[in-house]
């Protein structure tokens, strides 16, 4: 058996930075993924994520504020560019929570930002939005697109290049917890120690937690990811149209929508639903069942944009792991202190991986985290006093 200081289960975008920031630290770690690197199979592939500044909660504002750093920081040390500037756009009725809290928690974070009306917001993209007048708008021009695969790649390079180990195609099927040392059992049954265990599985970390007495409240969604055929490329590209949130109810709870420019296929705009269909499972993600998302995207967009046709052109999938509140958990084992579970990053993580990474090697090298971790902690899906 190989012993590691740390062994980090999933390559996923938050595992593989993870390791990196860990084996920054000087520690000797092992990166694990059951499938190849650059899968397609979990929450971390494609071309393209939005990165923002502008969230309803100033937790989130005062992380991306670090995020952008170490986003630019990574760039420099690996070579690869992954951050596309377009500016945000976040619109909904006067009444919706969520565009308000955007405008609040950007002011409170001292990020500089517009607020206008609908009408405002056409005005400034007339041919390529119609929003009612009376919505309210919020623009923040930080936001832009990650390439997402990309990422992923540089931060395994660059993990690898540093002296870590990646074994892809190397399933997790035990974890024995107790005692120093984790001992991490793959198959065909081969083992590996550590003095730390952080699982970053995504989609599988609620299977491969329950073996070690944590019962994670996480749901699995399968998401739609559209693509748009539009009259005007030209009007469409990330130097002509930010990326966006959009929101049609009073009710922040509802639906919502995000779209980003022309990016990933020849005139195609991507446009797709927040969330998803609830699936048994990750490895049932492909089984046909539920209705879908392209008929309420379409209905989005014939209400909010111009050019846009409203037959999906391409279709592809990734999953979500939602908790319940919608906030991820970054946070210890209650009974084993070397154990570190990230997780049910409710489709709004990549974004904030160079911060995981880095909060999560503090935790590990015995260092106060660089931010508070409070809204994060397990114990919000634990009973009171539990003992697991």
């Amino acid at each position: 058996m190989a012993m590691y200081d740390v062994v980090v289960v999933g390559a996923g975008i938050e595992g593989s930075a993870t390791a990196y920031y860990l084996l920054k630290k000087g520690l000797h770690v092992l990166l694990l993924e059951q499938f190849s690197a650059l899968h397609s199979r979990g929450s971390s592939h494609g071309q393209s994520r939005i990165i923002r500044r502008a969230y309803d909660k100033p937790q989130y504002v005062r992380m991306m504020n670090d995020a952008y750093t170490l986003w630019s920081d990574f760039e420099k040390e690996s070579g690869a560019t992954l951050y596309r500037k377009t500016g945000i756009l976040v619109f909904g009725p006067r009444k919706n929570i969520a565009v308000s809290s955007t405008a609040h928690s950007l002011a409170s974070g001292q990020v500089p930002h517009e607020q206008f009306s609908g009408r405002e917001a056409n005005r400034r993209y007339s041919q390529q939005l119609k929003l009612p007048e009376d919505y309210q708008c919020v623009f923040e021009e930080g936001g832009g697109i990650l390439n997402a695969q990309k990422a992923v790649l540089a931060f395994q390079q660059q993990f690898q290049k540093l002296g870590g180990t990646l074994l892809d195609h190397t399933q997790v099927v035990e974890i024995q917890a107790g005692g120093a040392v984790v001992t991490v059992v793959t198959a065909p049954r081969k083992a590996f120690w550590a003095r730390h265990l952080v699982v970053a599985a995504g989609a599988w970390t609620t299977a491969l937690c329950s073996s070690i007495g944590l019962n994670l409240p996480f749901r699995v969604l399968r998401s739609e990811l559209n693509f748009w055929k539009v009259e005007d490329p030209a009007v469409f590209t990330p130097d002509k149209f930010p990326v966006f949130i959009g929101y049609t109810s009073d009710d922040d709870n509802d639906t919502h929508y995000y779209g980003l420019p022309i990016h990933e296929y020849p005139g195609l705009l991507k446009v797709c639903a927040h969330g998803g269909i609830a699936i048994e499972g990750p490895d049932s993600r492909d089984r046909p069942g539920g209705p879908g998302t392209v008929v309420p995207v379409s209905q989005f967009i014939s209400q909010t944009l111009r050019g846009v046709s409203t037959t999906a052109s391409i279709t592809e999938y990734c999953m979500y792991t939602m908790s319940p509140d919608f906030d991820p958990v970054i946070d210890r084992h209650p009974l084993y202190s070397n154990i570190i579970v990230a997780s049910g990053f409710s489709g709004h993580g990549f974004k904030l991986a160079p911060v995981v990474g880095k909060v999560i090697s503090e935790l590990v090298t015995g260092e106060s985290p660089s931010h508070d971790l409070h809204l994060f902690r397990l114990a919000r899906f634990l009973p009171p006093q539990s003992h697991l």
